[in-house]
């Protein structure tokens, strides 16, 4: 069973398409509800985008393609991270301990096969860190780490918030200190510079776009509670309330021997450094940010921490083991409900032919949809005309957008509470129009786990 299809998947798919085929990063996913999107799509940076038009120029053009992408990024970044702690001077049990913390974590599967960058952002954040312990030399370790991780923050700019966890490596055991973090700028200057000529002409789109998502970002913060961020923090992970007490108990552990590292050495090492660094890094960035998918950055420091762990063998060690248990009996979990209990595929085949059957002489559709249907209804009907949903949490109040909102003949949503006022409006002021509304029928703690509705316009 593999996670369900996100909305998300769609917005970074459809300009990786284009550029693929028309050698322009544009989308019409978006055409009329964010300006310029059909023009040039500059509303994230464009690494992860760039990686993914190449696997599509050479692999068949579907949703498997880029999520394999995915799944070779977020692979890889395992792989990284274990020669990392070897780099780190961590025995082999605790080196084992650290990789299958992450690899037997059901989140490291269901965060990192969908189309979205967080895999690659890890990759180049982690080759950047791997980088500054295999030379000396100022300019290659300075100026390859600095590549990296430009790179990893054109993929996504959550990695600028990582970037004190390079600051630190690139100082330990250096004496050319200055030098190294001059060639590192060098080296994060050049994919930026390519990226700022790239969108120097259209600087309007930019701010538009890119400053859009600012905004939600900001109201996203402002929005949730400490008990939301809680809940979003926990989502995936198997077994959350249990998971979230096992951090509280690495944070714990780590907390006490480093504090009495500290009273013996007047030094942590730096091991304990890199954990306390990195950890907090992605925790204040995810407590502010809100967003459920910068989970998956949190199992890196996490799995450090319980490598760290397992070398205190007393009490650490099974604090570490019992992790991994909890990770595979999780696996069991979701083995025994998405595949024992019930048919997904053939139940999230079901659903989408059932929209398929009610939507099929309307051809203008507005999709904010979980799971998202778009890769199946363009596969049987291409020419349809489909729009995605992040207008709707932007809240770009434009004429345009609520033109375009005009011209829909159908809606799809798994929440209603969750529509835009502009679209709320819009269905106050055509009663006429038919409402549709099912839950997908599984358990509740199925990925496939949300309601359906359905709005639209009567056929004359």
């Amino acid at each position: 069973m593999l996670p369900p299809v996100w909305p998300d998947e769609v917005l970074f798919f459809s300009p990786s398409q284009e550029l693929a085929n028309n050698g322009i990063l544009k989308t019409d996913v978006l055409v009329g509800l964010i300006p310029g999107m059909e023009k040039k799509t500059l509303w994230m940076p464009p690494a992860y985008m760039l990686n993914s038009a190449l696997f599509l120029k050479i692999f068949p053009q579907t949703l498997s393609t880029v999520r394999l992408l995915s799944a070779l990024t977020i692979f890889l970044s395992a792989i990284t991270f274990l020669f990392l702690l070897r780099k780190l001077k961590f025995n082999n049990i605790s080196v084992t301990i650290g990789f299958a913390t992450i690899i037997f974590e059901p989140l490291f599967f269901r965060f990192g096969i969908p189309a979205r960058m967080e895999g690659m952002t890890i990759l180049f954040f982690l080759l950047s860190a791997y980088t500054t312990f295999t030379t000396k030399d100022p300019f290659l370790r300075g100026l390859i780490s600095g590549l990296f991780f430009s790179i990893a923050c054109l993929s996504h700019p959550f990695a600028l918030s990582l970037g004190l966890v390079i600051i630190y490596l690139l100082y330990l055991d250096n004496p050319n200190k200055y030098r190294t973090f001059v060639y590192f700028i060098l080296g994060a200057i050049i994919p930026f510079f390519a990226w700022l000529l790239y969108i120097s002409p259209d600087w309007d789109l930019l701010i538009m776009q890119f400053g859009a998502q600012l905004v939600r970002k900001k109201a996203l913060f402002s929005t949730f509670s400490l008990i939301d961020k809680i809940k979003i923090f926990s989502y995936g992970f198997a077994f959350s309330k249990i998971r979230i007490f096992l951090i509280l108990i690495q944070l714990l552990l780590i907390g006490i021997f480093s504090r009495q590292i500290f009273k013996q050495r007047k030094i942590l090492p730096i091991k304990f450094n890199l954990f306390w660094i990195w950890i907090l890094s992605v925790i204040i960035s995810i407590y502010s940010s809100s967003e459920g998918w910068y989970v998956i950055h949190f199992l890196f420091p996490f799995a450090l921490g319980m490598s760290i762990l397992s070398e205190q063998r007393i009490v650490g060690l099974k604090v570490a083991i019992f992790g991994i248990l909890l990770s595979v009996t999780g696996w069991f979990q979701i083995i025994n409900l998405h595949h024992i209990q019930t048919d997904s595929d053939q139940i999230l085949t079901n659903h989408f032919e059932r929209i398929y059957d009610s939507l099929k002489d309307h051809n203008r559709i507005y999709v904010q949809s979980i799971p998202d249907p778009y890769f199946y209804l363009k596969s049987k009907q291409p020419n349809k005309e489909i729009l995605e949903f992040i207008p709707g949490e932007l809240g770009i109040p434009s004429h345009r957008f609520l033109e375009t909102i005009g011209t829909r003949d159908a809606f799809i949503f798994y929440r209603d509470d969750l529509k835009s006022q502009a679209i709320s409006d819009f269905l106050i002021q055509h009663p006429d129009w038919i409402r549709e509304e099912w839950d997908i029928p599984v358990p509740a703690q199925h990925w496939l786990a949300y309601k359906t509705i359905i709005y639209k316009k009567p056929l004359r």
